[in-house]
């Protein structure tokens, strides 16, 4: 049962209908809400009643948070992080209880604690993206500290392998693409160092979505995060719909053309919410616009044998120079032309609201009302009833594989999670931390949970995942290429194994314009043509022109970079895409879906070619440097598997070696990485 909106006949005034957990309901009308009680003013005698919400049956108190409470988390206080190991052991051990009486109440046995050697690589997998190398390996299973596993969790944590495994699933979730529809240049590249830089000093999560939504400026000076709208350059209504779908795990898009026929939205609350980014328009800066007309206007009249050079080279000035944002809002839109529920006409103006408590106080009808301000706030409230459950499901999905509310991204009035009392004592947690991402992951990572074995036996679905043990996975496709590269070069993530594919940096085209009117502009290019002919990589170009120009330092089998680094999203056929890698095209668009491509690549492809025959390869050479067989199978065990063979493992593959030839031992590591055990997460 759930909370009902129903019409009293007698009052003739909207009333509700309330559930108790002990049976039974009552009709009224809620007077006011916070987050523990709630006043009620009975229909049938108007006498008011103040009850404890927890009292009410649980869908009747997500509908009160949902649209009456005004305080939910806000009064929550924060704890001074990083955590000390008392407070890190009170939020670890009362989540582990929770679970545990879920657990006993399902009649489920949990799985006993995993060996040190799976835990140590699911950690890595789980937190930095990668297997463990032999040497990371080795140095935990020698480390006698009690405190080990803690101690390499915040390591880990503060690791740039935090920072690029994290970028990756940013992209997949924001969907950044290099170069987006309608952009001439990979402006993609400043997304995804604003993402990185955001990462790299710990911002908070509400902080990070709080910029993007409320971002404005240029792009290449202090706009960067406008790249969040020019991610849907001219698609006002699908960048809301994904904005509330991503922070607020609520799905609108269907109210777009027509009222929502399976959740409780209608076409013009739809739009009512987009009216909070309107004037957002095609993210361009009028003042730039107009420069760049004139420029194109002067091209065209000097008719020079270079103007197809120019006009090249105009595009890139011009989106170099003309991104961004210079308004925070209208506060109002009108309805499309196609607008067909009763509530409305084509053409008419309506007025931002939000569609959850609590409800902004401000005008939208005043003039130069910021509305997208209001909406970053109130999208980021610790009070907003969506806020936290999405981010704090949804990062546990991150670490475990299944949320405790599936899918999660699709919440209704009626959704429940699997556990509520863990899924609503996980929201506070994060809260308290203040939104500290690293600090809520070391909180789980710390759980008894994580560190127990695999659940080998199948589940029914995700929604019904009871967590008895975290859940065997296969490795993404950007887990899979990070760990292949990790065997060639042990240092993926030092800064002298970085090359950034598809991602120029066109902040030198900013700076060189950002004060010239057309004119200057175009006496610029001549210039240049002088010097550069018709060259139209112009960045090169500009390049020469400043005293500190020297070509980049070559850098070794630059193809074999952190996946973050690559090209986004990944070009298809590439290893990442044929192993389920987004395109980028969707929220959350990655897959775990097998193809034959996969085992032809593993078999005999790219694994084949730039992994085992790869004479350079950091594993291969630890492996040749072992004199006898068996230690040339435990190394390969040590560096790709992340364990020790046992007795029989070691006599099976010690056959493959064969004295007489001295790259035999590469049979053993092609063995190896074709086996389940490599692309799995145990």
């Amino acid at each position: 049962m759930f909370l009902l909106f129903t019409v009293s006949t007698l009052a003739g005034e909207l009333t509700t209908r309330i559930y108790h957990k002990a049976g039974g309901s009552v009709e009224g009308k809620i007077l006011e809400a916070n987050g523990t009680h709630v006043l009620f003013q009975r229909a049938s005698d108007l006498q008011q009643f103040r009850m404890l919400i927890d009292s009410l049956a649980l869908n009747s108190q997500q509908a009160v948070e949902l649209y009456f409470s005004t305080e939910r988390y806000s009064n929550i206080p924060k704890v001074q992080t990083p955590l000390d190991t008392r407070m890190l052991n009170k939020y670890t051990s009362y989540i582990d209880s929770l679970i545990d009486t879920s657990l006993r109440e399902k009649k489920i046995i949990k799985t006993p604690e995993a060996s040190d050697s799976v835990y140590v690589r699911r950690l890595y997998l789980t937190v930095v993206g990668r297997i463990p190398t032999k040497a990371e390996l080795l140095e935990f299973l020698d480390d006698r500290d009690s405190n080990r596993k803690d101690k390499l969790i915040q390591k880990l944590l503060g690791s740039e392998g935090y920072v690029n495994h994290q970028m990756n699933w940013w992209s997949d979730m924001l969907r950044i693409k290099d170069r987006p529809a309608g952009t001439n240049i990979n402006v993609g590249g400043v997304y995804r160092e604003w993402i990185r830089d955001s990462l790299r000093v710990n911002k908070p999560y509400d902080d990070m979505v709080r910029e993007l939504v409320a971002s404005q400026g240029e792009l290449y000076a202090d706009g960067a995060a406008t790249s969040f709208y020019l991610r849907d350059r001219g698609m006002q209504e699908d960048n809301l719909s994904h904005a509330v779908r991503v922070f607020l795990g609520t799905r609108l898009q269907c109210a777009m053309c027509h009222d929502h026929p399976f959740d409780r939205w209608t076409q013009k609350e739809f739009y009512e919410l987009t009216a909070f980014t309107s004037g957002i328009g095609d993210v361009r800066l009028r003042d730039k616009n107009k420069i760049i007309g004139q420029l194109s206007r002067t091209i065209d009249q000097q008719a020079s044998p270079n103007s197809g050079t120019y006009n090249n080279w105009r595009n890139q000035v011009r989106d170099s120079l003309s991104f961004g944002l210079d308004n925070n809002g209208t506060g109002k839109i009108k309805l499309p032309r196609d607008f067909a529920a009763d509530d409305g006409a084509p053409g008419d103006t309506v007025y931002a609201q939000a569609i959850f408590t609590p409800k902004p106080i401000f005008d939208p009808k005043k003039p130069d009302v910021k509305s997208r301000l209001v909406f970053a706030d109130w999208i980021t409230s610790e009070d907003n009833p969506r806020f936290t459950t999405m981010i704090a499901n949804r990062l546990w999905k991150h670490v475990f594989g299944a949320a405790l509310i599936e899918p999660i991204d699709t919440m209704m009035d009626d959704t429940l999670p699997s556990n509520p009392e863990l899924m609503k004592y996980l929201e506070r947690v994060l809260v308290s931390v203040d939104y500290d991402m690293k600090e809520y992951f070391r909180i789980i990572l710390n759980t008894k949970l994580f560190q127990r074995k695999a659940l080998k036996e199948d589940y029914k679905s995700l929604e019904e995942y009871t967590f008895a043990g975290p859940m065997v996975r296969r490795m993404t496709g950007e887990q899979i290429w990070d760990s292949l590269v990790t065997l060639v070069y042990n240092d993926i993530d030092e800064s002298s194994r970085v090359y950034l594919h598809n991602q120029q940096d066109y902040s030198i085209i900013y700076e060189r314009y950002k004060d010239m009117n057309a004119s200057e502009i175009y006496n610029d290019f001549e210039m240049l043509a002088e010097k550069n002919g018709n060259d139209r990589n112009f960045i090169r170009v500009i390049q020469k022109e400043t005293s500190d120009y020297e070509q980049s330092k070559p850098i070794k089998d630059r193809g074999l970079v952190r996946s973050s680094y690559l090209q986004s999203p990944a070009p298809g056929g590439h290893l990442i895409r044929q192993f389920g890698g987004s395109d980028r095209e969707q929220i959350d668009n990655s897959n775990s879906e097998p193809n034959t491509t996969q085992v032809l690549n593993l078999l005999n492809g790219f694994v084949e070619r730039n992994i085992i025959a790869n004479k350079g390869a950091d594993f291969i050479m630890s492996m040749q440097q072992e004199k006898s067989k068996q230690k040339q199978v435990e190394d390969a065990f040590l560096s790709i598997l992340g364990r020790k063979p046992n007795s029989r493992e070691i006599s099976d593959l010690k056959v493959f070696i064969d004295n007489d030839d001295p790259n035999s031992f590469k049979h053993v590591a092609w063995i190896l990485l074709n086996s389940h055990e490599f692309i799995f997460v145990q």
